[in-house]
């Protein structure tokens, strides 16, 4: 990754097919963006939008951890919305927000008998 940047739209493919931009990978890319630019990384460039990447996926992790438990209607919907800030799209069957609503349906049929 020396000297080269990945064009936005790379990253955000990464992101879309569930490989996660490690904070390491986003630092090497501010350091090169840096070198390049003499001054720092580029606002709006590939270093700020791995950084972005980066933490939308580290929010869209803490939230699924937090309703792993036992996840309500509610707990479903963050997970969605967190996960498709990550993904930049809404996430599809088999995502993890499915599969949290799916488990909150149950919880909410269990509740209900």
């Amino acid at each position: 990754m020396e000297g080269e940047l990945p064009p936005k739209e790379e990253l955000h493919q990464r992101a879309v097919e569930g490989r996660p931009i490690t904070q390491s990978e986003a630092s090497a890319l501010a350091a090169t963006e840096t070198e390049m630019t003499g001054f720092g990384p580029i606002k709006g460039g590939p270093a700020a939008a791995a950084q972005s990447q980066h933490d939308r996926q580290q929010n869209f992790l803490a939230k699924a951890g937090e309703v792993a438990r036992k996840p309500v209607d509610e707990d479903a919907r963050e997970v969605q919305k967190a996960e498709a800030r990550a993904l930049g799209e809404p996430p599809g069957k088999g995502s993890t927000s499915a599969n949290v609503q799916s488990l909150a349906d149950q919880n909410e049929k269990v509740k209900g008998v």
